[in-house]
C-alpha cells in the first residue's frame, strides 16, 4: 500500500527525469495562471473601489432627480464631465415623462418624503447668468460660467486645493475649477487662488444682489435695432450704472469632474444676482408727445405738421419696445417703488432647477424614496441603480477575462495531455514491473493522476506568484491613475480566494487532463508491458 508521500516522490522524481518537457508543460499553465490572476485581481479591486467609494460619499443613499425622464445619475450632483448613467429605480416607473418644473415648492415637497434627509438643489448659470457681464482677476478677464447647488452637505465637489462651500456661506465665496485657476494664471499652484478675490463686472441697468435701487432713475436709453443685446440694453434701469462684485475664492474643483471653466456659488447668491428688480409706474420728468410708441413704430419724436393718413414720424429711427415711452426722457421717478419675482416664480421662469440631489437614511428606503419622488412629476435615479450597474458592468468584464485566461488553460491542457501520454511511453516497462511486484491498477492510475495534478499545482502556484509581483509593482501607478480626489486610492490586492482559485483550477485542470494517459497506463498488460523496448 503505497503512501501519500511516495506518491509525492515518484511524481517529482518522474517530472524531474524530464526537466525540459516539465518545464515547457508548467510554463504553459503558468501563463494561463499569470493572467488569469492579473486580470482578475485588478476587476476584482476595481469593482471593491468602485463600492467603496460610494459607500464613503456616501452615494449608495442618494437619488438624482431631473426633469428629464432619460435620467443620469450624477454622483458630483449634475456637474459635468463624468457622470455615471443609471437606469431609473426600480419601480419608479422610470418609463413616464416627468410633468413638473423644479421649483424651491417641489423641492420642499420631496423634503417632506418620509426618510429623506437633505436635498440640494443646482442651477446652472441662474436664468442665463442674467447682470453678469464678465468677471476678472487682476488684469485677466474671462467670461463667467456660474453652477450653482446648496452647500448642505449633499453635494460634494472633488477639490485640489481649499474647502467647499459650507452652510454659512451664503454669499461672496465662490469655487472655481481647476481650468480656470489655469487660466486666470494659477497652474499647478492651485493653493495660491485660494483667498483671492475675484470681481463680477456686471451690466448696465443691473439691479440684482448689492445694486442700489434709487428713487430717481437716470435718463433711460432708447430701444433700437443697433442696441446691444441684453435685457438691460434698454427700458426703465437702462441709465443705471454697472457695478463690481466682489467674490473670495476658498477652493479648486478637479478638473476631472468639469471640463470647463465654471465658477461655483451659493445657490442663494446666484438667486439673488440673477433676479433682477424692476421699477414700479415710473413717471419721467421729460417725455416728447406725452405718450407711448406703438411697438414696432420708429422711436422719435411726434412730427408737428402730419397729414392724415401719413405716418406722424420720421422712418428709419430705431423702433420702440412695447409698453416703452417714445423720444427722450429726462430723469425717471419710481412712484410705486421696487418689485422682484417671488423665488419660486424666478426658478419657475428660468426653467427650473438644473437637478436635485436627494439623501435618504437607509439603504432600504431608496426605491421608496424613488418611487414617491416621481408621483411628484419628475424623475428620480438612485446612486444605489448606479452602483450596481457598475458592479454588472465589472462583473462581466471579468467573466470576459476570464474566460480567455480560461482558454490560455484549455490550451495548457493539451499540453499535459500530451506529457503524460509522452510519460506512459517511456516508462511502459517501469509499469509492468509495478505490475510484477503486485502494484494494482488503481496505484498505477493514482501515480500518473498525480504526476499530471503535480504539473497542475506547479504551474498555477507560479503564475500566482509571478501575478502577484507584478500587480505589486503596477500597483502605485494604478492607484495614482483611477484615485478620486474625494476618497482614499484603490487597494490593488490579490485576494485569497484566487489565490485558492488559480491553483486549485490549475490543478484539477492537470489531474483531469491526466486521468485519459493515467488509466491507459493502468490497463497494460503486465507481460507486454515487460517485454516492451
Amino acid at each position: 500500500m503505497m503512501r501519500f508521500r511516495d506518491y509525492v516522490a515518484l511524481a517529482f522524481r518522474s517530472l524531474r527525469r524530464s526537466r525540459l518537457r516539465s518545464g515547457l508543460t508548467v510554463s504553459a499553465l503558468l501563463v494561463g495562471a499569470t493572467g488569469i490572476t492579473i486580470m482578475l485581481t485588478f476587476v476584482t479591486s476595481v469593482k471593491n473601489y468602485i463600492t467603496d467609494q460610494f459607500v464613503q460619499t456616501g452615494q449608495v443613499l442618494q437619488l438624482a432627480v431631473s426633469q428629464d425622464p432619460n435620467l443620469t445619475y450624477d454622483p458630483a450632483g449634475g456637474f459635468g464631465g463624468q457622470s455615471i448613467q443609471a437606469a431609473p429605480a426600480s419601480g419608479s416607473g422610470g418609463g413616464s415623462s416627468a410633468t413638473s418644473v423644479m421649483t424651491p415648492t417641489l423641492e420642499r415637497k420631496i423634503a417632506a418624503i418620509p426618510h429623506v434627509t437633505a436635498v440640494a438643489a443646482t442651477m446652472v448659470n441662474g436664468g442665463g447668468g442674467q447682470g453678469i457681464e464678465y468677471i476678472s482677476l487682476g488684469a485677466k478677464r474671462l467670461q463667467a460660467n456660474f453652477y450653482a447647488y446648496e452647500p448642505d452637505g449633499v453635494i460634494e465637489p472633488p477639490l485640489l486645493a481649499g474647502r467647499d462651500l459650507g452652510p454659512t456661506d451664503t454669499s461672496d465665496v465662490l469655487l472655481v475649477s481647476q481650468d480656470y485657476a489655469d487660466a486666470l494664471g494659477f497652474k499647478n499652484a492651485y493653493s495660491k487662488i485660494v483667498g483671492q478675490t475675484i470681481e463680477f463686472h456686471t451690466r448696465q441697468g443691473y439691479t440684482g444682489a448689492g445694486a442700489t435701487l434709487p428713487r430717481i432713475l437716470p435718463p433711460q436709453n432708447q430701444c433700437g435695432p443697433n442696441m446691444p443685446p441684453g435685457p438691460h440694453a434698454c427700458g426703465p434701469t437702462s441709465g443705471l450704472p454697472g457695478l463690481t462684485l466682489s467674490a473670495r475664492v476658498v477652493g479648486v474643483v478637479n478638473a476631472k469632474t468639469f471640463q470647463r471653466q465654471t465658477l461655483f456659488l451659493p445657490l442663494s447668491w446666484l438667486l439673488a444676482i440673477s433676479n433682477q428688480a424692476q421699477p414700479s409706474n415710473v413717471r419721467y420728468t421729460q417725455q416728447s408727445g406725452g405718450q407711448s410708441c406703438v411697438p414696432g413704430q420708429p422711436c422719435q419724436p411726434q412730427g408737428s405738421n402730419c397729414r392724415p393718413g401719413q405716418p406722424c414720424q420720421p422712418q428709419g429711427g430705431p423702433n420702440c419696445a412695447p409698453s416703452q415711452p417714445c423720444g427722450p426722457q429726462g430723469q425717471g421717478i419710481v412712484v410705486g417703488g421696487w418689485k422682484r419675482m417671488s423665488v419660486n416664480d424666478f426658478v419657475a421662469s428660468s426653467g427650473g432647477y438644473a437637478s436635485m440631489l436627494v439623501k435618504v437614511d437607509g439603504l432600504d428606503e431608496v426605491a421608496p424614496v424613488a418611487t414617491a419622488i416621481d408621483h411628484l412629476g419628475v424623475s428620480a435615479a438612485t446612486g444605489l441603480d448606479a452602483l450596481n450597474q457598475q458592479k454588472s458592468k465589472a462583473n462581466v468584464l471579468g467573466l470576459v477575462l476570464g474566460a480567455l485566461g480560461l482558454i490560455a488553460l484549455g490550451i495548457a491542457a493539451l499540453g499535459v495531455m500530451n506529457t503524460m501520454v509522452m510519460s506512459v511511453l517511456e516508462r511502459t516497462r517501469e509499469i509492468g514491473v509495478m505490475r510484477a511486484l503486485g502494484a494494482r491498477r488503481s496505484t498505477i492510475r493514482r501515480l500518473f493522476s498525480f504526476e499530471a495534478a503535480s504539473l497542475g499545482f506547479l504551474g498555477g502556484s507560479l503564475g500566482v506568484i509571478i501575478g502577484y509581483v507584478f500587480v505589486l509593482v503596477a500597483r502605485p501607478l494604478i492607484s495614482r491613475a483611477v484615485k478620486s480626489s474625494s476618497t482614499t486610492a484603490p487597494n490593488f490586492s490579490v485576494p485569497i480566494w484566487l489565490v485558492v482559485l488559480v491553483i486549485g483550477g490549475t490543478t484539477a485542470i492537470g489531474f483531469i487532463s491526466g486521468l485519459l494517459p493515467a488509466r491507459r497506463a493502468a490497463r497494460l498488460d503486465p507481460v507486454e508491458a515487460l517485454r516492451y523496448e
